[in-house]
């Protein structure tokens, strides 16, 4: 009877205890797969299967050559079709996350590396962060000048264009920036920044497409091992019931069957709902706008 095994496990057992099993003990993933996949059969190493210096001892089970020729099989180009499947990589970062959402879309992905790579070192890819930390926007107004911030405000048409700090009698009269125009200074995003979030969190999408797509590749197909769906969740930084995905494997990448949550619930229609770090950011601004128009007033008495 053939053993169930994650199919997770069962790669990590082929590219790290079974495809190495007399090669080079310097050969890279990527020498073990072509050997053993992209040529289809085994390559001699000159009649040489000790384990003397410089070999790895043995040969690798019958399984193991077949997980590889599965992993050659996978596509190298993946992407994503729709905005709608790509704001669940931000999270709750979605609403910070502006031009990344169609850097995301012009990307592309290459499931093949990311899974022999996690399968090699026994990894997953990173999918967790911490909440990025909010800086304010400075231009460098010279060479040997010292950089200033970015300050916007509404015109009197109302549209938004960057102002200058209000000088001599104007500022007298209106502060450090005009209040009227309602100045804010814009504010960036990082440690981590939201795209470098979204890329890492798109190539784990990748894997785990890529792991079914395995197990539908390898079922019936082993001798010892029966390969079972990844118990890894498909998109673990997403919590609670969604609904299902309309992300579509490419065609690089097989036909899965498995559907993928991939989008959050919606809200209820009616006032748009502020998020915890919109909400920190807007505390902020606001505070440090007070105390400016307190030294101001002070500094005119």
């Amino acid at each position: 009877m053939k053993k169930s095994i994650d199919i997770e496990k069962l790669l990590q057992w082929a590219m790290r205890d079974e495809l190495p099993k007399g090669q080079a003990v310097a050969a890279s993933p990527w020498d073990l797969i072509i050997q053993f996949a992209a040529l289809g059969v085994r390559v001699q190493t000159g009649g040489y299967q000790g384990d003397g210096f410089g070999f790895s001892p043995g040969a690798p089970h019958e399984d193991a050559i077949k997980v590889a020729d599965a992993m050659r099989a996978l596509g190298t180009v993946a992407k994503f079709d729709h905005v709608a499947d790509v704001e669940p990589l931000f999270g709750d970062l979605v609403e910070i996350a502006g031009d990344a959402l169609g850097s995301i879309m012009v990307a592309t992905f290459d499931p093949r590396s990311i899974v022999i790579s996690n399968a090699t070192m026994g990894t997953r890819p990173k999918w967790k962060f911490e909440h990025p930390t909010p800086y304010q926007r400075f231009a460098q107004t010279h060479a040997a000048g010292r950089p200033r911030p970015m300050v916007f405000g509404l015109d009197a048409a109302g549209d938004l264009v960057e102002i200058k700090r209000n000088e001599g009698r104007a500022r007298a009269r209106d502060g450090e920036y005009t209040i009227s125009m309602s100045p804010r200074s814009p504010i960036e995003w990082h440690d981590p920044a939201p795209l470098h979030v979204a890329e890492c969190r798109a190539e784990y999408v990748a894997w785990h497409l890529s792991l079914v797509a395995l197990v539908d590749m390898l079922a019936g197909k082993l001798v010892e091992f029966e390969p079972m769906y990844p118990s890894a969740a498909a998109m673990p930084w997403i919590t609670g019931e969604v609904p299902a995905s309309r992300i579509v494997a490419r065609r690089d990448l097989g036909d899965v069957s498995v559907g993928l949550p991939v989008a959050p619930r919606r809200r209820a229609p009616g006032a748009p709902v502020e998020s915890p770090i919109e909400a920190e950011s807007r505390t902020a601004y606001n505070l440090a706008s007070r105390t400016k128009r307190r030294k101001s007033t002070a500094a005119t008495a």
